[in-house]
């Protein structure tokens, strides 16, 4: 019976032996866990860019329009009064040399006074035969001939200049040049008064594009100096452009500076169009690097070059810079180096770092 006893007691120790070191190893396991996750060094996730040894512009952007070259608009008006027959051309067109543009035809008036015309021709060359005729007889003198000579070729020359003008028929007018039709005033049908604007075209060789420069930039702006222009949003190429003229004064409205720059022909901006221009005032040449690489810092500058996957953090001084890259001074940076650009936020002196995949 004691021996039963004691055999239920060791079954029982070993028991509670064995539970004491499997919960007491679970213990040691979880608590080494922790302190291994506790300890385990911060990895942040960057990208890189090289530093470069090259060289950094800085470039002002100016806003404009395209407009006419002083001089350039072409007026199309009729020397006598007309009718406008037929208008073949809209606003905004562009149009060929020899195309037609409208059509016009004598009014009334006009008819009548070209009538006149003819009939007091008529009448000045019958009035001269008789007067020489008398002149023959004797029954004239010189200076009645002399009157009814000059009375005739009065007479003829009025004539022939309204039939010079086309006042006896209809007649159609044409683009004496390629162009764009900025304007057209008269309507079909209507009677237009003799020198009257009809409609304005501007030839394709006679644009130009007007932009406004911050007054405090204007002494960075050369005649001759060019401009890289383009369209507001990005569409197309760039087109380099060379400044013709400088305004000398504020322009009232905008407070801007007007500066010119002849387009060539071969331009596709269209008239009114808006437009943004870059200058290059300044360039520089040393080490640079993105724009974004560069962090501020209280009264300074840092960046962090990368090196056995941690980074070092750098004091620099900033340069000269643009929209993109910048140019920066610092002990211990050489070209070829990588730099954090992006993900630079978060990061200390001595953090390892991992670099995402360029995409």
């Amino acid at each position: 019976m004691k021996q039963r006893a004691w055999s239920i007691l060791a079954i029982g120790a070993l028991l509670a032996g064995g539970y004491w070191w499997i919960s007491h190893g679970e213990q040691t396991d979880a608590g080494e866990e922790r302190t291994a996750s506790e300890t385990k060094e911060p990895v942040a996730t960057v990208k890189v860019a090289p530093i470069l040894n090259g060289s950094v512009v800085e470039e002002i952007a100016i806003y404009g329009t395209v407009v006419p070259a002083a001089g350039a608009v072409q007026i199309f008006s009729v020397p006598y009064e007309s009718r406008v027959r037929h208008i073949f051309v809209a606003e905004a067109q562009r149009i060929s040399r020899g195309d037609n543009l409208f059509e016009i035809e004598p009014s009334p008036e006009t008819n009548l006074q070209t009538q006149q015309a003819r009939n007091e021709y008529d009448s000045a060359k019958k009035a001269l035969d008789y007067m020489q005729q008398r002149f023959d007889l004797k029954l004239s003198t010189n200076d009645q001939l002399l009157q009814t000579r000059q009375a005739l070729d009065q007479a003829e020359a009025k004539l022939a200049s309204m039939q010079r003008r086309g006042s006896e028929s209809p007649r159609t007018i044409r683009a004496n040049d390629s162009g764009l039709v900025s304007k057209v005033s008269a309507q079909e049908g209507a009677i237009i008064a003799a020198g009257t604007p009809m409609l304005e075209m501007v030839p394709q060789n006679r644009l130009e594009v007007r932009l406004g420069v911050e007054p405090q930039y204007i002494e960075k702006v050369k005649l001759g100096q060019e401009v890289s222009l383009a369209r507001v949003n990005g569409a197309g190429n760039k087109l380099p452009v060379r400044i013709r003229k400088i305004s000398g004064a504020a322009d009232p409205t905008t407070r801007l500076v007007q500066v010119f720059g002849d387009l060539p022909s071969s331009s596709t901006f269209l008239l009114g169009e808006y437009v943004l221009g870059k200058i290059a005032v300044a360039s520089v040449r040393g080490l640079i690097v993105p724009r974004s690489a560069v962090l501020p810092s209280e009264d300074h500058y840092v960046l962090f070059t990368v090196k056995n996957g941690h980074v070092q953090q750098h004091t620099v001084d900033v340069g000269l810079e643009n929209e993109k890259e910048v140019e920066v001074v610092g002990k211990g940076l050489q070209a070829g180096e990588q730099v954090v650009s992006l993900g630079n936020y978060e990061l200390k002196d001595g953090m390892a770092i991992k670099i995402a995949d360029a995409r």
